[in-house]
């Protein structure tokens, strides 16, 4: 009879700790990305849904004409209502291409998940002297994933001799 209770509790446990890993599912649900517009001293509009591609951003190439070095990028997270899932990661890769082609990536995992009762929480990265180089964004949260490009350039001057 003791061995009868010990499996059917061990049942128990064994049902409300997967079905508790299982409820707090983590999802990547958006990516916004807006440059910092320096004269205007506000963000531009999203990069992302845009398709807007940004070349001498720091000479004024910026939308409006305006000089941008900075770039916000906005992360949005979906969860359980009114939960703060204890072992919710998510990795972020930015990816930017150098003008020798090399890849220069900036890895960020972001934990510390507090959802509120619409299920949503933001993270952000904010990036100095980014408008120069393309930039490949890819997220991972959970079972979901969500990628994104912006195809930003500078051209060289090339002193005289």
């Amino acid at each position: 009879m003791g061995r009868l209770r010990v499996g059917a509790l061990a049942s128990v446990v064994w049902f409300v700790v997967a079905g508790g890993a299982g409820a707090a599912q983590l999802k990547i649900t958006d990516v916004k990305a807006y440059a910092f517009l320096e004269h205007a001293g506000k963000l531009s509009d999203d990069l992302v849904s845009s398709g807007e591609s940004l070349v001498d951003a720091p000479k004024g190439g910026a939308l409006g004409g305006d000089t941008a070095t900075g770039l916000l990028i906005d992360f949005t997270f979906e969860g359980d209502k009114n939960a703060s899932p204890k072992y919710a990661t998510a990795v972020v890769d930015l990816t930017q291409t150098g003008r020798s082609g090399q890849p220069i990536t900036t890895h960020r995992a972001f934990t510390n998940f507090i959802f509120g009762p619409d299920g949503i929480e933001h993270k952000a990265v904010f990036m100095e002297g980014a408008t120069c180089m393309p930039l490949a964004i890819q997220v991972h949260a959970g079972k979901t994933e969500k990628s994104a490009k912006l195809d930003f350039h500078c051209t060289e001057t090339v002193a005289p001799k």
